[in-house]
């Protein structure tokens, strides 16, 4: 996904970071635990319940359409994740872009030993596919992006090169940046991801499922989010949480826009919370917030 964020992957580096040592990426919590090419569905656990039951009612296909991911500290080297799973709610059907469908939400809980370490909420679309009815860019959706203007470029950092709390101000831009979507991204980043859902890397099997295309999995978009995002932060911004509501689909030959801005600093305690915005040909890809805590000197 292009994040290269030394913090993440050069020991000697992170060992002059305020975490002394590599840590992981916030967007990775509720990919770690993923069985990945072995899973097979559960009908014992709350969620393979749920969609086993409306996989006989007709509501075959799926889609993810948010995700929030919090952490009280960063998973490290050594680290051994488990987590638990419980099934928050079922809504009633309802019309959507896709077809009629039924949207799942579920809770895990992340523990390293008993230590909690992180939480994720996801939703899910089920769907009955009726065939994709979302049409080219709605205009309205351009007024929200934020083009990067330059006006931060001349924050102070610390000596690492992230950001300082009393250089933030609420409303800053951060840079723009674009990312041509490709098959092989798509691809790739599911399957580093451990998301061996079909209609990520067989178009046949995507088609099917009521999509035009083989379509981008919402773990690489955050992935994407945090590296635009962080990349421009620094390595010792801590990354707190990070919520994302997803939109239209991200397909082969799409452009990917990511743009944003401080929404609020507090120079006492560092705590930053940024607002994103990533769009692409359809309109608006996904739209959310994170929580970070930059140094206050």
């Amino acid at each position: 996904m292009g994040d290269c964020n030394p913090v993440h992957i050069d020991p000697t580096f992170a060992a002059s970071t305020r975490f002394g040592q590599v840590v992981a990426p916030l967007a990775m919590l509720d990919v770690w635990t993923k069985p990945g090419l072995a899973y097979e569905r559960n009908p014992a656990d709350p969620q393979g319940a749920a969609f086993e039951d409306l996989d006989r009612a007709g509501f075959t296909s799926a889609v993810a359409v948010a995700s929030e991911l919090s952490q009280p500290r960063h998973l490290v080297l050594g680290d051994s994740l488990r987590s638990t799973i419980a099934l928050e709610g079922v809504t009633p059907e309802k019309p959507t872009a896709l077809g009629h469908g039924h949207f799942v939400a579920v809770r895990q809980d992340f523990f390293v030993g008993t230590e909690p370490v992180g939480h994720s909420r996801f939703t899910v679309l089920k769907f009955r596919p009726s065939g994709d009815q979302r049409q080219g860019r709605d205009p309205s959706r351009e007024q929200t992006r934020i083009p990067y203007s330059g006006g931060m470029e001349e924050v102070d950092r610390d000596s690492v090169g992230t950001i300082l709390a009393v250089s933030g101000r609420s409303g800053s831009p951060i840079p723009e940046v674009e990312i041509p979507v490709t098959t092989t991204l798509i691809i790739s980043g599911a399957l580093t991801t451990f998301d061996y859902f079909d209609a990520h890397h067989d178009r046949d099997a995507a088609i099917r499922r009521g999509s035009r295309d083989i379509f981008m999995n919402i773990h690489t978009s955050l992935g994407l989010v945090e590296r635009c995002l962080g990349g421009w932060l620094g390595p010792n911004a801590v990354w707190r949480s990070m919520k994302a509501r997803l939109g239209v689909p991200s397909y082969p030959g799409d452009v990917m826009n990511v743009t944003g801005h401080m929404s609020s600093i507090d120079a006492q305690t560092g705590r930053t919370t940024l607002q994103f915005l990533v769009t692409n040909n359809l309109g608006m890809h996904a739209q959310g917030s994170v929580e970070v805590e930059l140094p206050v000197q």
